[in-house]
């Protein structure tokens, strides 16, 4: 015979699945990272000396600066949100370090890219100084969040070359 559940214990449910989906999320870096390796690559090929044409730089423009304000904000955010108590509780003082690091480059790169967003580079000397805040700060930024998750990075040759030869044992 089953107890019928009452509004306090479905409440109670509830937040103990949230409050495990979200302690989850934590772990669950592929989607974050992904994104934030792809916003470093458009950044890349906006970078002034590579002189792109202007009919694809205003696209790529478009995108980097749709993506950057919209989904990286929504994903990394929940990312980095969940993961903080992790960065903060590291046993390893490699990973807390080097989290600690990101920290601040994320903040320093999503608040020039914001800057950068709703007013541009208009020429004057500020926003070149941001300009080049948000660009430094993503070229430090992503070889670090790599080094930092190396073993369980999505770019791990490792790790992929070994997932590939196991799909061809099972075939």
């Amino acid at each position: 015979m089953s107890v019928p559940m009452t509004d306090v214990n479905h409440e109670g449910a509830l937040k103990e699945r949230l409050y495990k989906r979200w302690f989850g999320l934590a772990f669950r870096h592929t989607q974050a990272e992904k994104l934030m390796y792809v916003m470093f690559i458009s950044g890349l090929f906006l970078w002034e000396p590579l002189q792109l044409a202007w009919s694809l730089d205003r696209w790529l423009l478009l995108m980097h600066m749709l993506v950057g304000a919209s989904v990286f904000t929504l994903v990394v955010g929940a990312f980095w949100s969940s993961h903080r108590r992790l960065i903060v509780n590291a046993k390893r003082p490699f990973l807390r370090q080097t989290g600690t690091v990101i920290e601040w480059l994320l903040l320093l790169c999503t608040l020039s890219g914001f800057y950068l967003f709703f007013f541009g580079v208009t020429g004057n000397n500020l926003s070149l100084v941001i300009q080049d805040v948000h660009f430094y700060s993503s070229m430090v930024l992503a070889p670090l969040v790599f080094r930092h998750a190396f073993r369980w990075s999505v770019l791990n040759i490792k790790q992929i070359v070994m997932k590939r030869r196991k799909v061809k044992v099972k075939a």
